[in-house]
């Protein structure tokens, strides 16, 4: 990705560039249509190198988890004191890498006895830098942690010399079953059960992990860069538009076939499905009435903060945290967590994914989105 003002993010690139395919051998007039483009064939090359390597190391660690293979599994990580893992549904953090591989030893251990190999992680979209840090997506299956499903999960990850040195996870708990949600949890075949996420209904409390003042912006615990300088760009000036509520604005940074997902998205009861099913829209057309619809009233728009970036040219991510109407929610009462998954292609988004727990919005502001966006005609499109 080159150096990136508002004027060259929001440039349209040409439909010919955006045929040809990276790894393909280049014709004169493909090589003279991307001399044209905004984004030279050799940069989207080198994006997509990053990307693959990124895809490797992420296939590893969580075919490893998958299969229970401890050693495999923690030889990921850093081994610092700095270490972090978090969870910012649960409001759960561990520090430290000795205190982390204790903790995921314990669990794994746990689902090996319990299930076996093969049935705990599965994942399914990685987006990042090996140089910087990633976001991956993926399912932690029914019976692993809650009976009643499983859950999509979707973890921002800085990168320390091209080894783990924090992950947060983000989810939503509408994923699950309402016993599940707000309890009597059930147990029974459970792994490692955790309860009701929301006992009795009430959104749970706890510290933040995700607080809007201590992290770095793209500084990861250990001192290394999460984000490139380019991708900071892009992602303080997608953010800036979000923030502003600016919807016209938001949908040019799209592709025209992009793919959103978002699980106020989905219309139905609790217990949706796992790998982003039911909760996903298709087109920078319907991503603008979306926008147009709701973007004063989405927890990552209207007065959002952003909070921390990783990634580079292929995209990655960020980390946000709501205002405005939000401000006495989230885990902390200060504002609900969530972050953002981009994969970019040039200087355009080609898929978005945001992810946080939706539980954690009052009844009222949940329906108002979800009757916004159904009387706008944007629902799943699996589901028409």
């Amino acid at each position: 990705m080159h150096s990136l003002n508002r004027r060259s993010v929001l440039r349209s690139i040409s439909a010919a560039t955006l045929a040809v395919p990276t790894s393909a051998i280049l014709t004169d007039r493909a090589m003279a249509v991307s001399a044209a483009s905004s984004v030279s064939i050799d940069q989207l090359i080198f994006a997509q190198r990053q990307q693959e390597e990124t895809w490797a190391f992420f296939r590893s660690f969580y075919s490893d988890k998958d299969n229970v293979d401890v050693p495999k599994f923690l030889s990921h990580f850093v081994k610092s004191g700095l270490d972090q893992y978090q969870d910012a549904t649960l409001g759960l953090v561990i520090a430290g890498y000795d205190v982390i591989a204790a903790n995921f030893t314990g669990f794994l251990n746990a689902v090996a006895s319990a299930l076996g190999k093969g049935q705990f992680s599965k994942v399914f979209r990685v987006v990042g830098d090996m140089r910087f840090g990633a976001v991956v997506e993926y399912v932690d299956l029914k019976s692993t942690f809650y009976a009643t499903n499983g859950i999509t999960v979707q973890t921002v990850f800085d990168l320390d010399n091209g080894l783990i040195a924090r992950d947060t996870d983000y989810w939503d708990s509408r994923e699950l079953g309402m016993s599940d949600i707000v309890g009597p949890a059930a147990t029974t075949g459970v792994a490692v059960p955790l309860g009701a996420v929301h006992a009795g209904g009430v959104p749970r409390t706890a510290a933040s992990p995700v607080p809007p003042g201590p992290m770095q912006l793209a500084i990861g615990p250990t001192g290394r860069p999460s984000a490139s300088s380019e991708m900071v760009s892009f992602v303080k000036m997608f953010h800036e538009a979000l923030r502003q509520g600016r919807p016209e604005e938001v949908a040019e940074f799209f592709t025209e076939d992009a793919l959103y997902v978002n699980p106020l998205i989905h219309q139905g009861a609790v217990g949706y499905g796992n790998f982003d099913q039911s909760i996903q829209i298709r087109g920078r057309q319907l991503i603008a009435r979306l926008l147009q619809a709701a973007s004063q009233l989405l927890p990552d728009c209207k007065d959002s903060k952003l909070t921390h970036i990783v990634g580079g040219p292929a995209g990655g991510g960020f980390e946000w945290k709501a205002g405005g109407i939000y401000n006495y929610t989230g885990l902390d009462r200060t504002g609900l967590v969530g972050c953002t998954a981009l994969d970019l292609f040039g200087n355009r988004i080609q898929r978005m994914s945001v992810k946080f727990d939706t539980f954690q919005m009052s009844a009222k502001q949940y329906d108002n989105i979800r009757s916004a966006l159904l009387q706008a005609g944007v629902v799943d499109q699996r589901q028409t």
